[in-house]
């Protein structure tokens, strides 16, 4: 899959400072130095304005301030992760040029059936988006993309052996489904989190888990609980073909039989709650499944790279984080 479909959901969820009809602007401050640069809490509002106001319309008041400090800081989080990566593109000399970016930007309007510039502007505006903002935002993109590819991606190499480990079935007997539809419900922790920051999560996904073991509806709880893209879709993440998920998230998910529901799943980024509502039964050739097994185990060493070399980035800069100051 061409990287550039990944960049329109993330550029498009960003809006304009988040500020309720009579509420006092706040004055802007600064949340987190990164190196020479720092990032301000006008930043975290204007890329987390859905997720916030989402919070602020829906939860009582009760878990809306734990919420929004959790949420504020798993976009902290990110930014401070995009700021270090684009500090390292500029030291490697990553070139993107706007040539490019506007490639970019006619693939994205192609692909959403966005034909005049007319509409393009129209679903900029609804997300308080100027075209220059929209073009700076592809043009990171593309760059933190290009840095990946030079300093983790070219360096993984799947061999034969490896692939020969996850051999498929023989011919004539039966192979395992080769995709599944779910539901998801996600609830995040910070990229560091403390273990206060885990122990709220864990709270709230044992909630989720408590009520659809107690019969409430999947689409329901996700919508209230889950931190996902999908939440408001009831966490309907649509198919997924084997390979494609975090490993520990497939194995689960291929392992339950239709209607059934997971338990709390716990990985690095967070709990999980997965309910698979279909399995659709694999009937690859040997040569496919070859292909999907060494595309799953290059996924698998990405995943460990890029983590360390995320890792590395953070551990050789100059973070102070100010968040709750």
């Amino acid at each position: 899959m061409r990287r550039y479909r990944t960049i329109l959901l993330p550029a498009l969820l960003l809006g304009g400072q988040v500020a309720a009809a009579g509420q006092a602007v706040l004055i802007d401050k600064v949340v987190a130095v990164v190196n020479d640069e720092v990032i301000t809490l006008s930043e975290i509002q204007k890329e987390g304005k859905p997720l916030i106001q989402r919070i602020r319309e829906e939860l009582g008041e009760d878990t809306r301030a734990s919420q929004m400090q959790i949420t504020q800081r798993q976009i902290l989080d990110a930014l401070i992760l995009r700021r270090l990566q684009l500090q390292e593109a500029k030291k490697e000399k990553v070139v993107v040029e706007q040539s490019e970016v506007t490639a970019t930007i006619e693939q994205i309007k192609k692909e959403h059936g966005i034909t005049t510039d007319a509409r393009f502007s129209e679903a900029l505006a609804r997300e308080n988006l100027t075209l220059e903002e929209f073009r700076t935002k592809v043009w990171e993109q593309l760059t933190v993309d290009r840095l990946i590819t030079r300093k983790v991606r070219t360096g993984i190499v799947v061999s034969d052996e490896e692939v020969a480990r996850y051999s498929p079935a023989p011919a004539g007997e039966s192979q395992q489904p080769s995709s599944v539809r779910i539901r998801h419900i996600f609830i995040g922790i910070p990229g560091e989190p403390s273990p206060e920051d885990v122990a709220r999560a864990r709270t709230r996904a044992a909630e989720a888990s408590e009520r659809l073991k107690g019969g409430g509806d999947f689409g329901r709880v996700a919508a209230e609980y889950s931190d996902g893209a999908a939440a408001q879709q009831g966490g309907d993440v649509g198919v997924i073909r084997q390979g494609d998920m975090d490993p520990a998230l497939e194995t689960v998910a291929f392992s339950l039989k239709p209607g059934s529901i997971s338990d709390i799943i716990q990985t690095a980024g967070g709990f999980h709650i997965i309910k698979v509502e279909e399995r659709m039964a694999g009937d690859t050739s040997t040569a496919e499944a070859r292909e999907r097994i060494r595309q799953r185990v290059f996924l698998e060493k990405f995943t460990q790279r890029m983590n360390a070399y995320l890792a590395e980035l953070k551990q050789k800069a100059y973070i102070q984080v100010r968040l709750d100051q």
